[in-house]
């Protein structure tokens, strides 16, 4: 038995998590698309720019005009028109004329440079005719193609904007609206959250206190599906009772009242006499058991079943245990369900850290093995601490930090990991 807190990783859990296939696209406004996973390959439907653009403030020109231009002999030209950003501009510059433009104007057809303003001096109408335009005086040449952007150059028809399996950011958001007012995005996965246990009561707290035992584990998975994407369903408390769970779990199912993609049933997992969750999950209609009393960590199994398309998770009521089989474990199910891990570039994993190993692992077993770790400073350099196994003190939540992971003595040829040895900390979500 380990003298470190662990998860060892099984064969069943990997199996089912892969197994799990992207929920259905849905049309969704790109403003409202933040931390939402794309379903499609978006590309862009037209060249960008999609016409000749300035890119300086000045006067549009034909280049061979003002060829000879210079301070002592400037070239005067007649300004006949003007181009705002935002307005199409559908006229024509001819030989002699210029056109005022603005960084991002359209500019005139027939127009091959722009001449920066600081080379060119607006003058006013010609004296001898009110209905003449007014002159420019330009004090410097400007080569064909100066301070233009031609269509496409920024990135032409048909490039790709984001692929398929990208959770977009701010910055998506932006490109992507240059161009689309909906994109197609995987809907958000609907976490079910059954707590169980007479012990858990709905009442207020008190002065800061809850009167009797809280559900932190119901809140601790909420945060988990929100920082993910995913939104969650709080299903009730259900009593130590095979019935009471069996009808929670009926409502959770498809054609039920309250439908989830993932039903997490806390706490009823082990082997004592009123520990019924994996009689009830059992039980349900067309119920497939994926695996069955998976002790991935000693004495706090986990179960895993399928009905239809909907997963079920029996978690244990060990906070710690809890704690770290949903961020290994659950997590990476809910991101495949969102799309996100469909194209494996754009896995979220969550932030490492690079850390030294505060004390000797052993090797357990021919599986992966997660371990829970605190972070902290020893000698100058960040040291990952295993926590001590057997620990049932929730203020292990406050000191916890992320995890490491311990290939399996297939992939290990010493044995263990050495005090010292550089790991890497996967960071809490």
């Amino acid at each position: 038995m380990s003298l470190y807190f662990c998860l060892r990783e099984t064969a069943d859990i990997t199996a089912f998590i892969a197994g799990a296939n992207p929920l259905q696209p849905e049309p969704v406004p790109v403003n409202a698309a933040l931390g939402r996973v794309l379903a499609a390959d978006m590309h862009a439907p037209v060249p960008c720019p999609s016409t000749h653009r300035s890119t300086r403030d000045g006067y549009a020109v034909c280049a061979a005009d003002i060829a000879g231009a210079t301070p002592v002999a400037p070239v005067l030209l007649h300004m006949t028109g003007e181009s705002r950003m935002g307005r199409p501009c559908g006229g024509t510059l001819q030989k002699g004329e210029a056109w005022r433009v603005y960084t991002g104007s359209t500019l005139p057809k027939g127009a091959d440079a722009v001449l920066m303003q600081e080379f060119a001096t607006l003058g006013d109408q010609p004296a001898d005719s009110k209905d003449a335009p007014p002159m420019v005086a330009v004090s410097a040449p400007c080569a064909v193609g100066e301070n233009i952007l031609a269509p496409g150059a920024d990135m032409p028809q048909g490039a790709l904007l984001a692929q398929a399996g990208t959770r977009l950011g701010a910055h998506h958001m932006a490109l992507l609206a240059q161009f689309f007012k909906e994109v197609p995005l995987h809907r958000k996965p609907v976490l079910g959250v059954l707590s169980t246990g007479d012990e858990f009561c709905d009442s207020d707290p008190q002065n800061g206190f809850a009167a009797c035992q809280s559900n932190t584990n119901a809140l601790l998975l909420e945060g988990l599906a929100t920082s993910l994407g995913a939104r969650c369903l709080h299903l009730g408390i259900a009593p130590d009772n095979a019935q009471a769970l069996g009808q929670h779990l009926h409502a959770a199912l498809p054609g039920g009242p309250t439908p989830c993609d993932v039903i997490v049933v806390i706490g009823g997992s082990s082997g004592g006499k009123r520990d019924f969750s994996a009689q009830a999950i059992a039980g349900l209609p067309d119920c497939e058991i994926c695996g069955h009393d998976q002790r991935v960590s000693s004495g706090r199994p986990l179960t895993l079943a399928r009905v239809g398309q909907t997963a079920i998770w029996g978690l244990p009521g060990h906070s710690l245990s809890l704690a770290l089989a949903a961020q290994v474990f659950l997590a990476p199910l809910l991101q495949r369900l969102a799309g996100q891990q469909a194209s494996p570039q754009h896995m979220n994993l969550q932030p490492v850290v690079l850390a030294r190993l505060g004390i000797a692992l052993p090797v357990e077993g021919n599986a992966p093995t997660h371990y829970p770790v605190m972070l902290g400073r020893e000698h100058g350099r960040v040291t990952a601490w295993p926590v001590a196994a057997g620990t049932g003190k929730t203020a292990v939540l406050r000191d916890m930090d992320g995890w490491i992971t311990m290939p399996g003595s297939d992939d290990m040829s010493k044995g263990g990991l050495r005090r010292g040895a550089a790991v890497r900390v996967r960071l809490f979500a």
